[in-house]
C-alpha cells in the first residue's frame, strides 16, 4: 500500500474509535473530559491486545514457514 492509502486508513481508524468512545462517554450521562480518555485507553486496549496477539502469532508462522 502507498503512503496515503495507509494515512485514510488510520485516519478512518482514529475517527471510528472517537465516534465509539463519545457514544460509551454519552451513555453513561458523564461528559467529562476524564471519563473520555479513561472510555478511550479501555477500547484501544480491547482492540489493541487482540491484534497484537494476531500479529505476533502470524509473524511467528511466517518466520517458521522460511525454516
Amino acid at each position: 500500500m502507498k503512503r496515503i492509502e495507509w494515512v485514510i486508513a488510520s485516519a478512518l481508524v482514529v475517527i471510528g474509535l472517537s465516534c465509539l468512545t463519545m457514544s460509551a462517554t454519552s451513555i453513561m450521562s458523564l461528559n467529562t473530559y476524564h471519563v473520555y480518555l479513561s472510555n478511550l485507553f479501555k477500547i484501544c486496549l480491547w482492540t489493541g491486545i487482540p491484534v497484537a496477539i494476531i500479529g505476533i502469532a502470524y509473524l511467528i508462522m511466517k518466520r517458521n514457514k522460511k525454516d
